[in-house]
């Protein structure tokens, strides 16, 4: 051919102007590079437009009718101006001729289809009979020029896609990562047109070098919230591109400056810190519409989603489509996989089945909208919309037999074109032997796929919803009846021909669910799981509100919700979303989630750890706490203890007496020991056995105890006592001052506090009546520790404000304070005191008192430690979930975030949490993780080892 396309038009007005900008952007277009490498071509050859006014008659001139017959599609312009033109009317006409109505691609600019389309082709020939269809087109109806022509620089893909031979959502996700890399390069050549503009000055180079650099970090900042937002909705790729958007493209050359929150936006992007086991998002596919069914292949390679009208086959692992095939023009069109590769769906000019590794139709048969095949994959059957029998075909393809329904048709509404109900029961029984149908009068029966012989299931009546299937040989199925309203859950065995039970409800209605593992039904937020035999039911998994639909596989269910929420029982994952997912799909690799009002489908994928596991434990018990030693990991809450090897085994465990008087449990990492904090008492633990080391009360009640990085502090009526956290024994031991509420020894430094003052020895340090501190109110010391020779700080709180007190050789050196309402706790790491309230977020500041940052977390700030050069400021969520913020020393940005953080091996490696092991993983530098991301970006799902090899160059 000697075009791609052929632009037909009626001149002047707006159709003329969108046609001029039309054939601009074509012929200016740049195929991405990996769709050009499979089609062979780099752009558009030729688009044809004819550029003078054409005269009134209806006969073609020689060139246009050379330009249609040399012409690969046409692109038609449609306004209600459009059939008024008779030329217009004649190239559609003849290209239909030449090559088809197919290869007409329709670009909407005005009016409503009705009125705008050309009656010709809105007509297909169906079995001799003319029916009217409605061509899907490419809509950019505005109440401006202005505003048409921006929505074509978007709509211009869905004309391209068919032209260019592959699918809109892959290239419009190509075409959205050349957008950005583009706009990257475009920001650049900016940004460097304006320093050698600005050269002739240089304090004029250096105001607009500093300008320019705080304009591209706070694009970096946007890029990276518009990445979080992406991910949130499942759009992993997009999350990628903009995360890499607000990176410096070369990191030793740096064109934008390297923002933290970049940083952490590109590793939440790749999901490589969160290695808890579970379904996390995969890919995102916009279908051109919303799908009315979704399928995953049994070894879960594949996935097919049916839409107006066309299946859609992908590939899980990519998320490419494979291929786009028609269906029957009908809602009720279906699709089923009878193996790994073959798929069997009602096709436009029959039932058909694919091969889709092969890529071709093995068998084509009758023509059919409902449909099921056996389990074993050696019977299909097929109804053609309210057709009076069904098909039965063998595997295939052969017709075993025709089931006649005497006189009886299936439900269908009354406007098939875009309408499903789902209230239909037609499913065969595990070895095909068996068809439960269900009919539009109320009734239902079972036929023998064989011999055709029919067993009457359900009188005719009322009877408005039918749902259900086979599980081996024995059937589940609900239905409900409209006068009086109720609905019934039956289990009947069909190769006996017996009913095994119902349960029937005025109230609430039954959702049925069969498989290759089992039985269950859902009523209410409630999966009971059904045996096949006795029919008794069990309570299997619950949710958060009403069931809308559930999977199960291996063990774990995919439930969805009435609001939105989808969730995973096998970790307890949740997942937002802004629409009801009608359609799930779940196997142990991949699940997919889909809905009747959003043309978005959701492939999730189940992680696996990206590190060296290095032991297993016994994910039933509870704990709040682990640490990893050299020789043993300690498991840690609350209520108790307990020490694993680090083979997995469990060495000791014990409980501690009253958990609910606990204030606090600090780990000792040269001894692996755990001190159990209470307000009167300290007990020690042995962090090898679990055996009590110490228990301090002293000699009449203890006053305080307060854990320092020297030991924990003891006060009691006449001595405050300083012990070893690895040995229990008395590093330290001093009279107490008279009148001190509070004391503590931090080494050999004596801390006291009385009811308004805070005292170095004998010197106070801090007058109640200051500042901060209320003379009517106690000065409580909530936390201490030494930050150089001879110096201390010392955290004081009087329940309305903290303040925090350097000193020096004995001397105030410091203070400053700040209003904290209740308990809070105090941590002195790398020269910052972190602050954290019980009750709201988190702030840093000096040791001088300036302000750095607060953390809106919505979990409670647990614990600060040094890890790798970096701060990692420990969180325990609501949920009891355990997570940590990497944070850059300095301005303390937060560079990634780490779910399950529990500590630093020796050798400088994370220790996480994946909920049933404790894993040892590299943190990758920036260039590793912008290395990552262009191989998943290619298409790729990287392997543990492959991830660990960016740590090795």
């Amino acid at each position: 051919m000697r075009y791609d396309a052929f632009i037909s038009y009626r001149h002047g007005g707006l159709d003329g102007y969108v046609a001029e900008k039309l054939h601009k952007m074509l012929e200016s277009y740049r195929i991405p590079k990996a769709i050009a490498k499979r089609i062979g071509k780099k752009k558009l050859a030729r688009v044809f437009r004819d550029r003078e006014e054409l005269p009134t008659s209806s006969n073609l001139s020689d060139s246009i009718n050379e330009a249609l017959e040399n012409s690969e599609f046409l692109l038609l312009i449609c306004s209600r101006r459009t059939c008024e033109s008779l030329w217009v009317m004649r190239e559609v006409e003849r290209f239909s001729e030449l090559h088809g109505k197919d290869r007409i691609i329709t670009l909407l600019i005005e009016g409503e289809p009705d009125e705008s389309f050309p009656p010709g082709l809105q007509e297909r020939e169906v079995g001799g009979v003319t029916v009217y269809v409605e061509p899907l087109a490419a809509d950019i109806r505005a109440e401006t020029p202005k505003e048409s022509i921006k929505l074509l620089k978007e709509e211009k893909l869905r004309l391209l896609s068919p032209i260019l031979g592959c699918a809109f959502d892959d290239l419009r996700r190509r075409h959205r990562r050349r957008r950005i890399q583009r706009a990257a390069v475009i920001i650049a050549a900016a940004f460097a047109f304006v320093l050698s503009f600005g050269m002739f000055s240089t304090y004029q180079y250096m105001q607009i070098d500093r300008q320019m650099q705080l304009k591209l970090e706070n694009q970096s900042f946007v890029l990276a919230e518009y990445s979080a937002t992406q991910l949130a909705a499942g759009d992993r790729d997009m999350a990628i591109l903009l995360a890499l958007a607000a990176l410096p493209e070369n990191l030793e050359r740096q064109g934008r400056p390297l923002v933290a929150a970049a940083e952490m936006a590109l590793s939440n992007a790749l999901g490589v810190y969160d290695i808890a086991e579970g379904f996390k998002p995969h890919r995102t596919i916009t279908l051109p519409a919303a799908p009315g069914m979704l399928r995953l292949s049994p070894n879960e390679s594949y996935a097919a989603a049916i839409y107006p009208y066309e299946l859609a086959i992908i590939d899980t692992a990519s998320g490419a489509v494979l291929a786009v095939l028609p269906t029957v023009r009908s809602a009720l069109a279906g699709a089923v996989f009878m193996s790994d590769d073959i798929i069997v769906f009602t096709g436009e000019d029959g039932v058909e089945a694919y091969h889709i590794t092969r890529g071709g139709s093995l068998w084509r048969g009758e023509k059919g909208t409902f449909l099921d095949v056996s389990a074993n994959g050696y019977v299909v059957a097929a109804v053609y919309k309210d057709s009076g029998e069904a098909v039965i075909y063998s595997g295939d393809g052969h017709v075993i037999s025709r089931l006649d329904f005497t006189g009886r048709s299936m439900r269908i509404p009354v406007d098939d074109s875009f309408i499903n109900p789902h209230d239909t029961l037609f499913a065969l029984s595990a070895d095909g032997g068996k068809l439960a149908v269900s009919f539009a009068d109320g009734s239902m029966s079972l036929f023998d796929t064989v011999t055709g012989d029919e067993t009457l299931l359900h009188h005719p009546g009322g009877a408005i919803h039918f749902a259900g299937g086979f599980y081996g040989g024995t059937l589940l199925y609900s239905v409900v009846e409209r006068n009086p309203y109720y609905s019934a859950l039956v289990v009947y065995d069909a190769a006996v021909g017996m009913e095994i039970t119902r349960y029937e409800s005025d109230t609430m209605n039954f959702l049925p669910h069969a498989g290759r593992e089992g039985l269950f039904a859902a009523f209410e937020n409630h999966i009971m799981a059904v045996d096949a035999e006795t029919g008794e039911v069990f309570q299997a998994a619950s949710a958060g509100a009403r069931v809308q639909s559930f999977a199960y596989a291996n063990g774990g269910f995919l439930i969805s919700e009435r609001d939105g929420v989808y969730r995973f029982t096998d970790n307890s994952r949740v997942y937002e979303s802004d629409y009801i997912c009608h359609f799930l799909g779940l196997g142990s690799r991949f699940a997919l989630t889909g809905s009747r009002d959003s043309s978005v489908v959701r492939i999730l994928r189940r992680s696996s750890a990206s590190g060296a596991v290095v032991m297993q434990y016994d994910r039933s018990y509870r704990f709040s706490e682990a640490k990893l030693g050299a020789e043993h990991a300690v498991f840690y809450s609350y209520n108790g203890m307990r020490v694993y090897d680090l083979s997995g085994n469990i060495v000791a465990e014990t409980l501690f007496p009253d958990p609910l008087s606990v204030r606090n449990t600090e780990y000792d990492r040269h001894s692996g020991n755990i001190a159990v904090i209470y307000d009167s008492v300290l007990r020690l633990y042995s962090g090898i056995d679990t055996s009590l080391i110490l228990e301090a009360h002293g000699k009449s009640g203890v006053k305080s105890v307060i854990y320092t990085p020297f030991g924990v502090s003891v006060t009691d009526e006449d001595r405050v006592t300083l012990y070893d956290l690895g040995t229990g024994d008395v590093i330290m031991s001093r009279q107490r001052p008279e009148g001190a509420d509070q004391a503590l020894l931090l080494g050999s430094e004596l801390i006291h506090s009385t009811g308004d003052a805070v005292f170095h020895g004998e010197h106070e340090i801090s007058a109640g009546a200051g500042q901060s501190l209320s003379a009517d109110r106690a000065a409580d010391i909530i936390g201490a520790d030494r930050i150089g020779y001879n110096s201390y700080a010392i955290a004081v709180s009087d329940g309305g404000s903290v303040r925090v007190m350097v000193m020096e050789n004995g001397f105030l050196r410091s203070s400053f304070s700040t209003d904290v309402r209740g308990r809070a706790e105090v941590y002195f790491v790398g020269g910052y005191v972190f602050i954290s309230p019980m009750h709201g977020d988190a702030s840093a500041f000096t040791l001088d008192g300036r302000f750095i940052r607060s953390f809106p977390e919505t979990g409670y700030l647990a614990e600060i430690y040094e890890v790798s050069g970096f701060i990692a400021a420990g969180y325990v969520s609501s949920a009891s979930e355990r997570y940590s913020l990497l944070l850059r020393p300095g301005v303390l940005e937060t560079v990634a975030l780490l779910p399950g953080f529990l500590d630093e091996t020796a050798t400088g490696l994370m220790v996480l949490d994946s909920g049933a092991s404790l894993v040892a993983a590299s943190l990758l530098t920036t260039q590793e993780l912008m290395d990552m991301a262009a191989y998943v970006l290619d298409g790729r799902v990287l392997s543990t080892e492959e991830i660990e090899m960016f740590k090795a160059g």
